[in-house]
Parts: C-alpha cells; sequence; structure tokens
C-alpha cells in the first residue's frame, strides 16, 4: 500500500512538474520579446513579398495580355479609365504571384516563432497540415482557372454583347479574377479545416453530422453570392463542388 502511494505521489510530482515546466525547449521570456522577434519576421515576410513583387512585375504585362486572349478573345480590346488602372491592375498580378512563391518561406518564419511554444505532436500536425492546406488552395485556384473563369467569361460576360457593346474595365476585370481565384482556393479549405478542428477537439465531428442540413443550406447561399451567373447554373455547380468538399472533410475527420 505504501509502495503504490510513493507511485502515485511521483506520477503526480511529475504531472505537475511537466505542467509547470511547459513544452521542453521552451523558456520565460517577457512579452515585447515576443513581440519583437514576431516584428523582425514579419518584416522578413513582407520584404521577401516586395521583392517577388518587383521580380514578377516585368512579366505581367506578357501574363495580362496573355489571360486576357486566351479568357475574352481578341475581340474585346482592353479598357482603362484611370491614368494607374493599368499599373495597378499589373501589380495586382504581382501580388497574387508573390504571395503564392513566399508561402513557403511565410509559413517557415511563423513556424520558427511558434514552434518553441508547441509540443511535439502538436510540431508534427501543423508539419502535415500546412503542406496539404497549400496543396488544396493551389487545386481550388486551378479549378478556377481551368473551369470557373471561362464560364463566367464566355458565357455571361461576353453574352451581354447582344444588348450592350462591350467596354470592359482591365482594373475591373483582373480585381475580380483575382478574387475568385483566391476565394476558390480559400473555398478548398473547408476539408483542412474540418480535420484541424476535429482533431483538435474545438469540434466533434457528429455535431458536424447532426448539422449537415444546416451546412447545406449555408452552402447553397453561399454560392448565390459567390457566382454570378444569372442562369444559376454556375451557382448549382459552386454548391455541389461545396457540399463534395463538405462530406470530404467529413470522411477525413474519422
Amino acid at each position: 500500500m505504501d509502495n503504490e502511494q510513493i507511485k502515485n505521489g511521483k506520477q503526480k510530482a511529475e504531472t505537475i512538474n511537466s505542467a509547470t515546466l511547459g513544452v521542453s525547449g521552451d523558456y520565460s521570456e517577457h512579452v515585447r520579446f515576443h513581440l519583437k522577434e514576431l516584428r523582425n519576421r514579419l518584416v522578413v515576410i513582407i520584404a521577401a513579398m516586395i521583392l517577388c513583387v518587383f521580380i514578377a512585375y516585368p512579366f505581367t504585362e506578357y501574363l495580362l495580355t496573355h489571360a486576357w486572349s486566351m479568357f475574352l478573345g481578341e475581340q474585346v480590346g482592353m479598357n482603362i479609365y484611370t491614368p494607374f488602372e493599368w499599373m495597378f491592375a499589373r501589380v495586382k498580378i504581382a501580388l497574387l504571384i508573390a504571395l503564392a512563391f513566399t508561402f513557403p518561406f511565410t509559413f517557415y518564419e511563423l513556424f520558427r516563432f511558434a514552434s518553441r511554444g508547441l509540443y511535439p505532436n502538436e510540431r508534427k500536425f501543423i508539419k502535415s497540415v500546412v503542406p496539404i492546406s497549400f496543396l488544396f488552395f493551389i487545386v481550388g485556384a486551378a479549378i478556377a482557372l481551368v473551369f470557373i473563369l471561362p464560364l463566367m467569361f464566355n458565357y455571361i460576360i461576353l453574352s451581354s454583347d447582344t444588348v450592350a457593346e462591350n467596354q470592359i474595365s482591365v482594373k475591373q476585370t483582373v480585381s475580380v479574377a483575382v478574387t475568385l481565384l483566391a476565394g476558390t482556393g480559400l473555398v478548398f479549405q473547408i476539408p483542412v479545416l474540418m480535420f484541424f478542428a476535429t482533431r483538435m477537439q474545438i469540434i466533434k465531428r457528429q455535431t458536424l453530422q447532426k448539422m449537415r442540413l444546416l451546412v447545406y443550406a449555408s452552402l447553397l447561399t453561399l454560392s448565390l453570392f459567390i457566382t454570378p451567373d444569372p442562369t444559376f447554373i454556375a451557382q448549382l455547380v459552386c454548391a455541389v463542388l461545396l457540399v463534395v468538399l463538405f462530406e470530404i472533410g467529413l470522411l477525413v475527420s474519422k
């Protein structure tokens, strides 16, 4: 009996010590030093993005003209309505390229900042989730580029020339395309977020299953706002895609 009490006492002491010491390799530091480190890493990330923007900017004119002829055709001319519209459109494209290319570096810097406060299993989990998240983002943006953008430009915008002359703004067209690419990539994060939330015990998988009908209705409502198609074909395709992503999220959350 005494041996059992001594053993239980040692286990409690080890639990208290591990809770007091925290993660192995971590150490106590004033909050201002953490903020200083975070500021320095953010400065490095922003500097890398700015450098990528300057490198990508000379190539954006070719990318813009090539994409314009591919999606809208040579019969639709480019129109600018403000002096800096062409430059701002090219900057947006360069910024999108910079965000894509600096994503691994951004993750590395932020992970280095937070890694001291993470347990080994948490570090391993994040290292496995983030690349998958990036892959899903690329797949979503690629689907928008290959299927959704041609559908929108060829069958929605260009069909309006029967009642009105097409005077399409370069700035607005680029803004819509960039927003759609980024938005579709973010929508494809649904399975990753569901997997992360269930693994971190933020929400239970059974709760998501019970909310399935409510989620379907919400996804259908969301698709009505993110796809401007008066025929409702694009909305239906988008809603089906969102439902499939939700079901994939339930599947991987087991």
